[in-house]
């Protein structure tokens, strides 16, 4: 009977390191996602589509809340942007930055150390995308998909970085 408390115990700190090592593989996920959107910037073709002033959602995954999926949620005016990357149930990082020449030239703050990475990512192609300003804007994230509905999450998130 003596071993019966030891393997629920080590069942237990199996079920513990699984959840550190989901955790982990989620970061890694997100950390691969935004370093992905930088090296999609180097490597698009096409137009140099300008963005015009909009709430935009894009996604890894063309529906909203999927878990693993990476979005990037931002705000655009008078050509500056603030928003923020994110996968549900983890942190999210704010974004700041401008659109210029067919591209968003960002800036990540890392949520746990506040360091600041600089990203560029381009628009491309000709299809429309659907904001919540009413209107559709003549450019696409490539190897994203934009959502054109914002659940409350992406608008408490927005705030929260708009206040930064």
């Amino acid at each position: 009977m003596a071993s019966s408390p030891l393997c629920s115990t080590q069942t237990a700190t199996l079920t513990w390191g699984n959840r550190i090592q989901t955790n982990l593989y989620r970061l890694a996920t997100a950390a691969a996602a935004v370093i992905g959107l930088s090296a999609m910037a180097s490597s698009a073709a096409g137009s140099t589509p300008g963005l015009p002033d909009g709430t935009y959602l894009y996604g890894e995954s063309p529906v909203a809340d999927t878990i693993g999926a990476v979005y990037f949620v931002f705000e655009a005016r008078e050509g500056r942007l603030s928003g923020a990357v994110y996968q549900p149930s983890s942190s999210f990082d704010c974004v700041r930055g401008t659109v210029a020449n067919g591209a968003l030239d960002l800036v990540i703050t890392d949520a746990y150390d506040q360091s600041e990475s600089p990203y560029s990512v381009a628009l491309v192609g000709e299809a429309a995308v659907a904001s919540t300003s009413g209107g559709g804007a003549p450019a696409q994230l490539e190897g994203m998909y934009a959502i054109a509905t914002l659940s409350e999450l992406d608008q408490q998130i927005l705030s929260t970085c708009r206040a930064r």
